[in-house]
């Protein structure tokens, strides 16, 4: 079974946190968490929600997680960006071989610590800087890192990466139930 977390951070956007995590819930194949970068678990989205995380990011043993998920939100990626954790955690796990996954202006983290420099990506029009390789699509995959445009295409996303990390096959036994399709 995959192990993904996804990391909130203050001012995350909750839609594009959340529907990854119900869509690799619902696989059967990935055991996900949410992660908040402070030391508390409750955690303020960009509308005001408030979410109890499920664990602290500083808490976890990488080691134990395939992939990490990385929400927009522009507070949320501001936070994201300041924190010395997450950059250590992002460097861990593309270091090691392992995923990270960006959605909205979230692929901006993986931009500065130069992990998509003169790659090809999308996310939110204008947090690709002066990056060439930026991409004007919903979903984008390149060398493993999977981002995505906007919250409009939150389950895209989450789909994309449940076909990138579990298979095609697992990605046709959620769409039945999400999509409603034969």
């Amino acid at each position: 079974m995959k192990k993904a977390v996804i990391v909130l951070a203050k001012g995350f956007e909750q839609v594009e946190a959340l529907t990854p995590m119900d869509v690799f819930l619902r696989t059967g194949e990935i055991e996900a968490v949410t992660a908040s970068i402070t030391d508390s678990h409750i955690v303020e989205s960009s509308s005001g929600q408030v979410v109890a995380a499920q664990k602290l990011l500083y808490d976890l043993n990488l080691n134990d997680y395939d992939f990490m998920v990385l929400p927009g939100g522009k507070e949320g990626v501001d936070n994201l960006k300041r924190s010395i954790l997450v950059s250590d955690c992002v460097n861990f796990m593309l270091q090691s071989g392992r995923h990270v996954h960006a959605i909205c202006a979230a692929p901006s983290v993986l931009l500065r610590l130069g992990y998509l420099k003169g790659e090809e990506f999308t996310c939110f029009p204008g947090f690709q800087g002066k990056e060439k390789g930026w991409q004007d699509v919903g979903v984008f995959e390149n060398n493993g890192i999977i981002t995505a445009r906007s919250m409009a295409y939150s389950l895209e996303f989450a789909e994309k990466i449940v076909e990138f990390e579990c298979g095609e096959e697992a990605l046709k036994r959620i769409q039945k139930g999400i999509r409603g399709l034969n």
